[in-house]
């Protein structure tokens, strides 16, 4: 008699669920990788963005803001935001490099809520792990400068901010992808090395 017996029937279906499975799962991770590393490179086009608005002087109102920036949060009571901003022209209160509410401009730009800046570092000597940091560009030149806080500037040649996926404690190849921005004002996604 020729055809499939019971047993063979049985151990084929088998087979396909496993092919199935495991096809499945690796599409579902590479599409996450993808998705990630959109989203690293999109802020690193924010940051392009910003730093070519400030070399050319585009104007806060009426008076002509010479300090534009982005901010970043670490910090896990964000709203998954970072802030594209214009410092304050003035002296006083809010004139100090660094991001204050109400100094935003333009579209904000949002982090998908599967992803997460998990970590930000300043890489001097020492690197140093930091909550929140505001890169800064000052009219007329392309170098970057990075504030820490309020007046508080960390003159270091470079920082690292990873963006991963959201919630995980260990990762893989794909699961964090680091954006490096230079002090001489280079903008970079590092490549992943497995």
């Amino acid at each position: 008699m020729a055809g499939f017996s019971l047993v063979e029937l049985m151990i084929s279906i088998t087979i396909m669920v496993i092919v199935i499975a495991i096809v499945s799962t690796s599409q579902g991770a590479f599409n996450g990788a993808v998705l990630l590393r959109g989203q690293v490179y999109e802020a690193a086009l924010q940051i392009r963005e910003v730093q070519l608005n400030a070399v050319g002087a585009v104007r806060a109102g009426e008076e002509l803001s010479s300090v534009h920036g982005v901010h970043f949060d670490s910090s896990p009571s964000t709203d998954n935001q970072y802030k594209v901003f214009k410092d304050t022209p003035k002296p006083g209160p809010g004139d100090n490099g660094f991001y204050d509410s109400g100094e935003e401009y333009g579209q904000q730009s949002f982090l998908d809520s599967r992803f997460e800046v998990r970590e930000i570092r300043t890489m001097g000597s020492l690197p140093q792990e930091v909550e929140k940091l505001s890169i800064i560009f000052v009219r007329p030149n392309f170098d970057a400068r990075f504030v820490i806080g309020p007046d508080n500037e960390a003159i270091v040649p470079r920082v690292e901010i990873d963006i991963s996926r959201r919630g995980i404690t260990t990762s893989g190849p794909g699961d964090v992808r680091t954006l490096e921005v230079t002090s001489t004002g280079q903008i970079a996604v590092k490549p992943i090395i497995p």
